[in-house]
Protein backbone atom coordinates (compact mmCIF):
# COMPACT_ATOMS: atom_id res chain seq x y z
CA UNK A 1 0.00 0.00 0.00
CA UNK A 2 0.65 3.57 -0.54
CA UNK A 3 1.80 5.79 2.16
CA UNK A 4 0.00 8.44 1.35
CA UNK A 5 -3.72 6.19 1.41
CA UNK A 6 -2.70 4.88 4.76
CA UNK A 7 -2.32 8.38 5.88
CA UNK A 8 -5.74 8.87 3.78
CA UNK A 9 -7.07 6.10 5.85
CA UNK A 10 -5.83 7.34 9.44
CA UNK A 11 -7.31 10.26 8.75
CA UNK A 12 -10.85 9.57 7.89
CA UNK A 13 -11.67 6.92 9.59
CA UNK A 14 -12.31 8.71 13.22
CA UNK A 15 -14.16 11.42 10.90
CA UNK A 16 -16.35 8.66 9.41
CA UNK A 17 -16.96 7.18 12.70
CA UNK A 18 -17.72 10.65 14.78
CA UNK A 19 -20.01 11.62 11.48
CA UNK A 20 -21.81 9.06 11.57
CA UNK A 21 -22.62 9.12 14.84
CA UNK A 22 -23.57 12.63 14.85
CA UNK A 23 -26.06 12.15 12.10
CA UNK A 24 -28.03 9.54 13.91
CA UNK A 25 -28.21 11.49 16.98
CA UNK A 26 -29.18 14.65 14.42
CA UNK A 27 -31.67 12.16 12.88
CA UNK A 28 -33.17 11.17 16.14
CA UNK A 29 -33.15 15.06 17.53
CA UNK A 30 -35.08 15.80 14.56
CA UNK A 31 -37.77 12.66 14.55
CA UNK A 32 -38.12 13.86 18.45
CA UNK A 33 -38.96 17.24 16.97
CA UNK A 34 -41.46 16.40 14.30
CA UNK A 35 -43.56 14.18 16.78
CA UNK A 36 -43.39 17.08 19.31
CA UNK A 37 -44.48 19.65 16.63
CA UNK A 38 -47.19 17.07 15.45
CA UNK A 39 -48.32 16.31 19.03
CA UNK A 40 -48.74 20.51 19.54
CA UNK A 41 -50.37 20.61 16.25
CA UNK A 42 -52.90 18.32 17.11
CA UNK A 43 -53.71 19.32 20.83
CA UNK A 44 -56.77 22.29 20.77
CA UNK A 45 -57.28 24.02 23.50
CA UNK A 46 -61.10 24.00 24.74
CA UNK A 47 -62.83 26.53 23.60
CA UNK A 48 -64.62 28.92 26.37
CA UNK A 49 -68.63 27.89 26.59
CA UNK A 50 -69.84 31.22 28.07
CA UNK A 51 -68.46 34.20 30.69
CA UNK A 52 -69.71 32.03 34.00
CA UNK A 53 -67.70 30.13 35.54
CA UNK A 54 -68.70 26.23 35.81
CA UNK A 55 -71.11 25.65 38.29
CA UNK A 56 -72.96 29.27 37.46
CA UNK A 57 -71.65 30.74 40.04
CA UNK A 58 -70.54 34.51 40.04
CA UNK A 59 -67.01 35.34 39.73
CA UNK A 60 -65.66 37.41 43.11
CA UNK A 61 -65.16 41.10 42.03
CA UNK A 62 -63.44 42.41 45.12
CA UNK A 63 -59.77 43.09 44.93
CA UNK A 64 -57.27 41.08 46.68
CA UNK A 65 -55.85 41.86 49.96
CA UNK A 66 -52.85 43.21 50.09
CA UNK A 67 -50.14 40.25 51.95
CA UNK A 68 -48.82 41.27 55.31
CA UNK A 69 -45.28 42.81 55.57
CA UNK A 70 -43.52 40.03 57.20
CA UNK A 71 -40.49 42.75 58.23
CA UNK A 72 -39.62 45.93 58.09
CA UNK A 73 -37.49 47.10 54.56
CA UNK A 74 -35.41 50.03 54.51
CA UNK A 75 -33.40 51.02 51.26
CA UNK A 76 -30.00 50.29 50.86
CA UNK A 77 -27.64 53.69 51.07
CA UNK A 78 -27.03 54.66 47.70
CA UNK A 79 -24.01 56.95 48.29
CA UNK A 80 -21.84 56.30 51.84
CA UNK A 81 -20.55 59.25 53.78
CA UNK A 82 -18.06 57.69 55.04
CA UNK A 83 -15.81 56.65 52.60
CA UNK A 84 -12.59 55.03 53.06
Amino acid sequence: MNGELITAGVLFTPAAVIGTVFLAGHRASRRADDALAAALAAHQATPATGTQPPGGRETDSRPAAEPARLAAVIDFPTCRSDAA
